[in-house]
């Protein structure tokens, strides 16, 4: 089942994102050019010393908007959607880690070394 968050508009609504992989299936299906930015920039990102920016993060969260809603027959476009995305870069920052699964909590973190759990 997709994982949905939300993100705060200009307007005072919100609008749900996903990056769920069956919704990017979907979207592939629908518009194959946004997913394979998906991918051009989830690679970008991946690589040490990146030079990843602002508007690409806002490129990520546009992705994630048009996956949510993949099912609908209206929906912004990418430069409408930056203009009414929230201008709260803390926010943005937050929904972006949330959608990657980096929560800050270490999870699955190896123990150090020289120390045998349960001895």
């Amino acid at each position: 089942m997709a994982v949905f968050y939300e993100i705060s508009m200009e307007d005072g609504q919100t609008e749900k994102l996903t990056l769920n992989l069956g919704a990017l299936m979907e979207l592939s299906k629908k518009d194959k050019p946004v997913v394979d930015r998906y991918f051009e920039l989830y690679s970008k990102m991946q690589t040490r010393n990146s030079d990843f920016n602002e508007l690409e993060m806002g490129e990520f969260l546009y992705i994630a908007y048009r996956a949510a809603h993949v099912k609908d027959e209206q929906y912004m476009e990418l430069e409408e959607f930056l203009y009414k995305v929230t201008d709260n870069r803390i926010e943005m920052a937050n929904v972006f880690k949330k959608l990657f699964g980096a929560t800050g909590k270490k999870q699955g973190s190896p123990m150090p070394s020289g120390k045998r759990h349960g001895k």
